[in-house]
């Protein structure tokens, strides 16, 4: 508290005030706060301002393995040294993911792209990202080495991309596209779309616009090729889809794998695994030149099989989708019955009253005619002559029992002329 009083000293006035101690110190805090509030509004907000106004980010997310087998290491970015795969893995940008031999990776992008990594490959995740304004999304892998398969979905908003490249060759594909990219050893890339569109630029500046069932093949200069048409998909008949086969002794059976004939097509690639990756083949056939293929001795287990075509250029189509059946011993003293054996009837021709019927079933099976037994030889082919009594217009019986008790039966209506 402050008083006052009043003296008079050599004809002056003077007024003298005597303040506290608490009046002093409250004075100082006022100063002292209005200093810092000062120097919060002109300095500190000034500095910090930019970092309150950055440009909008774009919000990374994550790849992941949807699928793992074999030997799969990856190299997360900045670090030296791979370490193994793990379902639980996330990639992000510039991710190394490698695949020994017979190994295999699906990789499964937040927009919905799958990219299937085939064995002996090297690829680098090299964009995965939203942009969190415009909900545009962007997808990208390079392929070093090796093969992969991808299929894309339709995509959120206009201006997504989805991308791939090789040493040689930037491509973005459609939505819904299906295809293959191959790097060989010696820099040859080979793009094919199965389904879809994918547009590509190579190395020295060539644009090539690729459609359904096309492939290009860029050299190690980048030079593209003519564009080549694709040999059409098999359509697999037999053993039909989850068939069960029941042999007595598979060690000495013949399983008989069957297709339609694709046109245009000289020969063809079969695939036989115990996997529906193939990444580690039982059987891995080019250059057949039937639409059929016999394999012995088969183990009991359930296998996995597919076709692809390959046209007079020497180029292969896209591979059928995969059947699968599965080959049992029928123990002794099980009654027959099992499923019916393939039977396909490649000529019945009617010349006065003899009938000639050829085809083909599973080897070890036996055939009938109208009741009548006809050859069958080792590897389930037929050729035969019938002698048909009465003239007209009748109906043939042609019947097959397998050696696991099934049974199949086609019926052929032929004229007779008496």
């Amino acid at each position: 508290m402050a008083t006052s009083k009043k003296t008079q000293t050599h004809g002056d006035l003077v007024e003298w005030f005597t303040v506290s101690y608490r009046t002093i110190y409250l004075a100082v805090g006022g100063l002292v706060l209005a200093a810092g509030l000062v120097y919060y509004f002109v300095f500190a907000r000034a500095q910090r301002a930019p970092a309150e106004t950055p440009a909008p980010p774009i919000s990374v997310t994550a790849a992941r393995f949807r699928s793992l087998e074999g030997n799969v290491r990856v190299k997360p970015v900045g670090q030296f040294e791979w370490i193994p795969a793990d379902s639980n893995m996330i990639l992000r940008k510039s991710d190394l993911v490698r695949t020994g031999p017979g190994a295999a990776a699906e990789i499964a992008f937040f927009d919905g792209t799958v990219v299937h990594v085939r064995p002996d490959s090297l690829i680098t995740i090299e964009e995965t990202s939203e942009d969190p304004s415009t909900k545009k999304r962007r997808v990208a892998w390079h392929i070093s080495s090796g093969e992969v398969n991808f299929q894309t979905v339709r995509r959120n908003v206009p201006g997504s991309a989805t991308e791939f490249t090789t040493p040689t060759v930037k491509a973005t594909a459609g939505e819904n596209t299906d295809g293959g990219i191959r790097v060989e050893e010696s820099g040859v890339s080979d793009v094919k779309v199965f389904q879809g569109t994918s547009q590509v630029e190579t190395k020295t500046g060539e644009r090539v616009a690729l459609g359904a069932s096309e492939a290009l093949k860029i050299d190690s200069a980048g030079r593209p090729s003519a564009k080549q048409a694709l040999p059409g998909v098999p359509v697999l008949l037999a053993p039909s889809h989850q068939a069960e086969i029941i042999y007595p002794d598979p060690a000495r059976a013949t399983t008989l794998l069957i297709w339609k004939p694709v046109p245009g097509a000289v020969s063809y690639h079969v695939m036989l695994d115990y996997s529906a990756y193939f990444n580690r083949p039982l059987v891995d056939r080019t250059g057949v030149a039937e639409n059929q293929v016999q394999l012995r001795a088969l183990d009991t287990g359930k296998f996995y099989w597919r076709v692809a075509a390959v046209d007079k250029d020497r180029v292969e189509g896209a591979f059928s989708d995969f059947s699968r059946f599965t080959v049992t011993r029928r123990e002794a003293g099980v009654a027959a019955g099992g499923p019916p054996p393939p039977l396909v009837i490649d000529a019945l021709d009617v010349r006065t009253n003899i009938l000639q019927v050829k085809g083909r079933t599973e080897a070890g099976a036996s055939v009938t005619v109208n009741g009548q037994p006809v050859d069958v030889q080792e590897d389930g082919t037929f050729n035969e002559y019938i002698t048909l009594d009465k003239p007209g217009k009748q109906t043939v019986i042609i019947r097959s029992t397998g050696l696991s008790g099934g049974v199949r039966e086609e019926k052929r209506s032929v004229v007779v002329v008496g």
